[in-house]
């Protein structure tokens, strides 16, 4: 595949975040209002549950107004979240990016925004921009120079797209992954609560103990051994406690010893 090297400042410009007071504060959505981002709504998906807004005579310039398919980067941070970044999807309000991010915006018709996204979100890229940081007391502040200096490959624009899509369906399959693992824990733990009731409020009143407790308690207490060779033939007897083996933990099978 034949593609082109070319700066990120070529073909994207980032937009710094704008500066408010705690007491600039206003309700969310009320009239002459906008939204401003922060750190903490830079999410792996934006973080829409906890929005603050500010009086929009703040926002001087309307370029700062976030757009669908702008990426909002987090570019003072502790080291190790410099770069990270958010798709900005289309938003039923007004909005902006707060002091301590900025807006990451394709500027050339040559590069997908998707594309952009996913190149900047790779594992590759977010090492790049952390190490165009520069590290103060306990932030790293991005140096934005820096990082549109850093190289991006660009394939055609049609195979730009294509790679978007792959890459969005992937991340499409990794979400759903997570969704049925979090539903098995769900499940899980509700069978374990219907069976045996919820260890915590205890309705059935099952008795409960410690492990101090079992411990200094010789019929629950906990023992180890004897291993190996110190299990001789002779002492196994017909009936009492099962004696599990080697055998049974490789072979998932603990009925009684064959």
């Amino acid at each position: 595949m034949s593609f082109e090297l070319v700066k990120l400042g070529e073909v994207a410009k980032f937009i710094r975040g704008v500066s408010y007071k705690p007491n600039d504060l206003v309700e969310n959505f009320s009239e002459n209002s906008i939204v401003c981002m922060r750190t903490a709504n830079v999410q792996k998906k934006l973080d829409e549950t906890d929005m603050l807004s500010i009086p929009l005579t703040i926002v001087k310039d309307k370029t700062k107004y976030l757009q669908e398919g702008d990426i909002l980067v987090s570019t003072a941070n502790s080291w190790n979240l410099v770069g990270k970044c958010s798709w900005i999807p289309k938003l039923e309000y007004l909005a902006t990016a707060g002091g301590f991010i900025s807006i990451l915006r394709a500027v050339d018709k040559k590069i997908d925004r998707r594309y952009l996204y996913h190149w900047f979100n790779s594992d590759r890229t977010q090492i790049q921009a952390r190490n165009c940081g520069r590290q103060t007391t306990n932030i790293s502040n991005m140096d934005l120079d820096r990082a549109l200096s850093l190289k991006i490959p660009l394939p055609p624009l049609n195979e730009q797209k294509r790679i978007a899509e792959i890459l969005d369906k992937a991340d499409e399959l990794r979400l759903k992954r997570q969704q049925s693992i979090e539903k098995l824990d769900e499940l899980l733990q509700a069978t374990f609560i219907d069976m045996f009731g919820d260890p915590v409020t205890n309705p059935r009143g099952w008795k409960t103990k410690t492990i101090e407790e079992m411990i200094a308690d010789e019929k629950y207490s906990l023992k180890r051994g004897p291993f190996g060779g110190a299990l001789k033939k002779e002492i196994f007897v017909e009936s009492g406690y099962l004696v599990y083996e080697q055998y049974h933990a490789l072979n998932n099978d603990f009925r009684a010893c064959p």
